[in-house]
């Protein structure tokens, strides 16, 4: 009687590859907003491996911004609430041969993590991307940002857009914080001001988007829907040459704010 045991777990070992592979070629990832603010990485702080700059991520998605500030020089915590979160990113850095001393992940709330005294003051920057909008009490979030950076630290900051008004057909917001948006993000002046009340100085700007994200997502939204990670990949070239064709139409979904923090007045 023949037992065949290694040919699955090979199969299995083949199948990861492809798919991480896959996963890699497709960052920043599906979501073509993702895809926008994915230009905001050049304006990381960049290190060296003497002098690496601390990095938190919160809410570190698929990793491919925390492997960016890698990149860069940085040593980087990615945080999330959920444990497939961790997992994927962890997965997505052992393919890579990323060294875990290198790029972290962990599960932990970001009030949680900001109660141990251990990291206070102790990141030279933070990325807050696409967040603040599903937090209810977004002063108290930028406080707890506040203690965690270091003297003159940097906090990155992108949020959909208040002023943008495509797909408003739907309810976009929620009156508790179950994983959808409790504001239908920030203007520019009102996302400087709650920094500017909780001790930052706004010290950039940036507006993303095109018309050509904002087809793309659509279609993605009405036409993929369930299916919507499937049939990106299977229709990407088409996808990609699209938001191409129509990427000099300017359509700003997405707000960015590069502040710096101030020390607290005694």
């Amino acid at each position: 009687m023949l037992h065949i045991v290694e040919e699955p777990v090979v199969s299995r070992s083949l199948l990861t590859r492809c798919r991480l592979f896959l996963k890699y070629f497709m960052w920043p990832g599906t979501n073509w907003v993702s895809r926008e603010k994915s230009r905001l990485v050049k304006m990381l702080i960049p290190g060296t491996s003497e002098s690496p700059v601390r990095t938190l991520d919160c809410g570190c998605g698929n990793a491919y911004f925390a492997h960016q500030a890698v990149l860069r020089g940085a040593v980087c915590t990615g945080i999330t609430i959920h444990e497939w979160e961790r997992d994927h990113c962890e997965e997505m850095r052992d393919y890579l041969g990323v060294p875990k001393d290198r790029m972290s992940f962990q599960v932990v709330s970001l009030d949680h993590f900001a109660a141990d005294e251990a990291c206070r003051g102790k990141f030279d920057q933070i990325l807050l991307l696409d967040v603040i909008e599903h937090i209810l009490d977004a002063d108290a979030t930028l406080r707890q940002i506040h203690e965690l950076l270091d003297e003159d630290g940097f906090v990155y900051i992108t949020t959909p857009n208040r002023d943008w008004q495509a797909n408003a057909d739907h309810l976009r917001v929620s009156r508790i914080e179950n994983g959808w948006h409790v504001r239908n993000g920030y203007t520019m002046e009102q996302l400087e001001a709650i920094l500017e009340r909780n001790q930052f100085e706004p010290i950039d700007r940036l507006r993303f988007g095109t018309l050509g994200s904002s087809v793309v997502t659509r279609i993605q939204h009405s036409l993929f829907r369930s299916r919507i990670d499937l049939l990106t990949v299977l229709f990407f070239p088409f996808l990609k040459l699209l938001a191409l064709a129509l990427s000099p139409w300017r359509d700003p979904h997405t707000i960015f704010v590069l502040a710096r923090k101030k020390s607290r007045p005694n």
